[in-house]
């Protein structure tokens, strides 16, 4: 009985918010998009598909930065293979768009079971 009231719980390890980001690859993600906007800048494209493309992005990383959970489906779809990315930036992109895709694949892919590493 007194182990019962008074006996520890075993409870299973649960990660901190930085150990979460770190495993699932968060940081780098953000370094990747940050590289990606300043691919973005320095770009001299006049192509409205880029201008465009060029808005929607800067807007969205503005809104994954301030998220609590951020959500890259839309990343996810802008840099699978073949999609705007690729279309948009060709070879010149193709290392820094895999980086991303790989990434935001990832965390998506896993998004329903990370609560449980983080709250346990």
């Amino acid at each position: 009985m007194f182990n019962w009231l008074f006996g520890k719980k075993k409870t299973t390890p649960v990660l901190s918010k930085v150990d979460y980001w770190k495993a699932f690859e968060l940081f780098a993600l953000f370094d990747d998009l940050d590289r990606v906007k300043a691919v973005l800048e320095h770009t001299d494209d006049i192509r409205i598909d880029f201008i465009a493309f060029k808005d929607w992005f800067t807007e969205e990383l503005g809104e994954l930065e301030g998220a609590n959970n951020p959500d890259f489906s839309r990343v996810r779809e802008w840099f699978a293979p073949n999609a705007d990315w690729d279309r948009l930036m060709g070879r010149q992109g193709f290392e820094l768009g895999r980086s991303v895709f790989k990434r935001a694949d990832w965390w998506k892919r896993n998004q329903e079971f990370l609560p449980g590493l983080l709250f346990g």
